[in-house]
């Protein structure tokens, strides 16, 4: 990217975010919502001296951070972190883009709107984990597809991968796909070697955790919400997160299911094998298919669902009574971008060259993962963030020519890239559409 190119790229990420910050301060504070509230509370709690009283549905480090900080007296060094590991995740992106054969605009393309597309910056202003979580993750990648042959570099990422799980649990079934390249990049006796490192990495930040959990609530976990998502997203009645919601009302039943998680998770098994011995699996996965992806790939996300007018906006959380200018910009750059970067990362997705570069071949099986825990795990929008990073590295591949790369194309993928852009925008808007 030229000078002039990355100042104007600068200017609009600055631009978003000193927006967000104006929408989340004037004329009053953003209201928290949902588990925000729940993290501000255990982090009170933290800075008082007292137990973080979490239940094991949550890690337990995102709160600690909060305290650390000054939060929720004070969020300004809390935006400033995550501020900083947005920018770090969006430098990464950049060059695991440019790793992969598409350096120079696409790969400055990608790490830009990372920065700068208002539905993931604006979690750089929120109290959830998710864009430490998403720093972490493309750490963790790029120390496997530029440092996996190096001892203490694996040490590092087993460290990085056991601070994302005490953050979110997300990447723990999908750690052992991340360490596959390490594997195989080795030979001899570091084909055992290198993922011994980095999983001693993983042990040291998550074991005593564990040991903890054990004692208290009877689960060897780091934490566990798997059952319960499961259960929720199994019920879940509506195309469109936050509408026609039961997951406050399925908490509350799942706190009296049992004393402890080990007890609450078995009495969850037990409704979800009875559900499924009910319906059957056929009918399960047909209603599944009819929700989910809806939910996930939304128009809406949590920042316009925050503004006035949005569902969360409704319930009286969120953004307080900003400019009337200021939020009915926001939103529409946020929907704008939303389904822009959708529709660009499925065409990617098909008209990607192939065979795909190491860093691409990590996201997109790391699409795949997320896809199949959220045909059956409650969703939402919040969600997408974690998937950004891949949405946007695949929909960059289509720069600078993206007509020349259709035009090259066979028929068939050429009609493949027009189902998948068409199914892309039915998700995203066609939800309401449906009966």
């Amino acid at each position: 990217m030229r000078r002039g190119q990355a100042a104007v790229a600068a200017f609009i990420a600055l631009l978003v975010h000193s927006a967000l910050v104006f929408a989340g301060s004037f004329p009053s504070p953003r209201h928290l919502w949902g588990d925000e509230i729940t993290y501000a509370e255990a982090a009170t709690r933290i800075s008082a001296g007292l137990p973080a009283g979490l239940d094991l549905l949550w890690p337990p480090l995102y709160p600690r951070l909060l305290a650390w900080l000054g939060a929720p007296g004070s969020l300004l060094g809390v935006t400033l972190v995550q501020a900083l590991a947005l920018l770090g995740a969006a430098l990464l992106l950049r060059d695991l883009v440019s790793r992969s054969g598409a350096p120079g605009l696409p790969a400055d393309l990608a790490g830009f709107l990372l920065m700068a597309d208002p539905s993931t910056a604006a979690f750089a202003h929120y109290l959830w984990p998710e864009v430490l979580h998403l720093f972490l993750f493309l750490f963790a990648i790029w120390i496997v597809v530029a440092r996996g042959g190096r001892a203490l570099w694996l040490v590092l990422l087993g460290i990085v991968l056991g601070a994302a799980l005490l953050l979110k649990s997300l990447l723990g079934p999908f750690l052992p796909v991340l360490l596959v390249p390490v594997v195989l990049w080795a030979k001899g006796w570091r084909r055992l070697a290198n993922p011994a490192l980095a999983l001693l990495g993983v042990v040291a930040l998550t074991l005593p955790v564990r040991i903890a959990n054990e004692r208290r609530e009877g689960a060897f976990v780091v934490a566990d919400s798997a059952r319960f998502n499961l259960w929720v997203g199994l019920n879940d009645r509506s195309r469109r997160n936050l509408v026609d919601e039961i997951v406050g009302e399925e908490y509350g039943r799942w706190r009296e299911s049992g004393a402890n998680l080990a007890e609450r998770n078995g009495a969850s098994e037990r409704r979800i094998r009875e559900y499924v011995a009910q319906r059957g699996l056929p009918a399960i996965l047909a209603g599944q298919l009819g929700k989910q992806y809806f939910r996930l790939f939304d128009k809406d996300s949590f920042l316009s669902d925050q503004l006035p007018g949005g569902a969360i906006a409704a319930q009286g959380y969120g953004y307080v009574d900003p400019p009337p200018v200021l939020a009915a910009g926001l939103r529409v750059a946020a929907v704008a971008a939303g389904i822009g970067i959708l529709l660009a990362a499925a065409a990617g997705l098909v008209l990607a060259p192939r065979p795909l570069g190491m860093p691409l071949r990590l996201l997109a099986l790391f699409l795949a993962y997320n896809l199949g825990l959220f045909l059956v795990l409650h969703v939402k929008t919040r969600y997408r963030v974690q998937l950004a990073p891949v949405l946007l590295a695949f929909g960059a591949t289509l720069l600078p020519k993206p007509g020349a790369l259709f035009a090259a194309a066979s028929p068939l993928r050429r009609a493949a890239v027009v189902a998948a852009a068409l199914l892309a925008l039915f998700l995203a808007v066609g939800g309401p559409l449906l009966p």
